[in-house]
């Protein structure tokens, strides 16, 4: 049942995201013709490749109808049920895990001299959880974040070095400045050293689209044997034309549909939009917080 719910929810997101390219993951290796369709399939993509490459109208409509998209895939499949809980006053998005006292996970890049979120989690999660945290601004972070877990004073970026980065303070005052980063692998691999991450929310401003690459099927923390079970992400709204984070952003949306690792719950637009992402790929994932909405039944081969 969850298999084939999660294939309903997929091929209601490519309709909605106009997504009609051929993929070799709807065939099967062991037909006769496999060969060429493998052929049609790179054709397709050179063809699309071309059309995609005056894309700042696409991107502008899936930022505004992603949500909707969403919204209605969800609604409109077996996946109506799976409504996950918002952490108060926030956009944040989770599932409890299932049973109520397995340990987590729980990480956040950019915490903004806020640790309200970390809080909520505390008081939910088992005592045994553990909590990891980033943030460039060391002073008032690693005050605030020290008692509730492990703080890294730096920013988490593509790859590691000095780089700008957009700095947010306990006044809300926010500036530009050059800090120190880590790579987005490093940081996972040598530092947090988990093969499953419960919770990743991620607000490093910027940084967001560097992350979505590393996440993906095959990606630099599938490589490493590191699994994600839910990701919050807030994605900064590109504001120049030309802009190339926004054929990243129309990119990735389109090839975690595709890929059958993540499925998209919710999407929040306040002016940044705020993204749910849940593994339904990883049995893991699935037996800690799937397993108790459908009927124990988690087959996902």
């Amino acid at each position: 049942m969850l298999r084939l719910a999660f294939l309903k929810w997929r091929t209601c997101m490519r309709e909605s995201l106009d997504d009609h390219q051929l993929s070799l993951d709807d065939m099967d290796p062991e037909d006769p013709q496999f060969s060429y369709l493998q052929w049609l399939v790179s054709q397709a993509e050179q063809k699309t490749k071309e059309a995609e490459e005056d894309s700042g109208e696409n991107f502008d409509h899936l930022w505004h109808k992603l949500g909707s998209y969403a919204d209605k895939c969800r609604s409109n499949t077996d996946l109506w049920h799976m409504e996950p809980e918002t952490v108060l006053g926030t956009a944040i998005k989770f599932f409890m895990p299932s049973p109520s006292d397995t340990s987590a996970t729980f990480v956040r890049i950019g915490i903004g001299a806020n640790v309200s979120i970390e809080r909520y989690f505390k008081k939910r999660l088992s005592p045994d959880s553990e909590f990891y945290g980033a943030d460039p601004v060391f002073v008032e972070n690693s005050q605030i974040f020290s008692p509730i877990g492990i703080f890294f004073p730096f920013a988490v970026g593509n790859e590691t070095g000095l780089k700008q980065a957009t700095l947010k303070y306990s006044t809300e005052r926010v500036s530009s400045k050059y800090v120190n980063h880590i790579g987005i692998d490093i940081f996972f691999k040598k530092l947090i050293r988990k093969d499953i991450i419960d919770y990743l929310i991620f607000e490093g401003d910027g940084g967001e689209y560097d992350m979505m690459s590393h996440l993906a099927k095959n990606g630099s923390l599938e490589k490493a044997g590191i699994t994600v079970c839910q990701i919050n992400i807030e994605y900064h709204l590109p504001k120049e034309m030309k802009d190339p984070r926004k054929e990243i952003f129309r990119k990735h949306i389109v090839q975690f549909v595709r890929d059958k690792k993540y499925t998209l719950l919710s999407v929040t637009n306040m002016g940044n939009l705020r993204v749910f992402w849940v593994n339904t790929s990883s049995l893991e994932c699935a037996r800690r917080y799937l397993e108790r909405l459908f009927s124990n039944d988690v087959d996902l081969v």
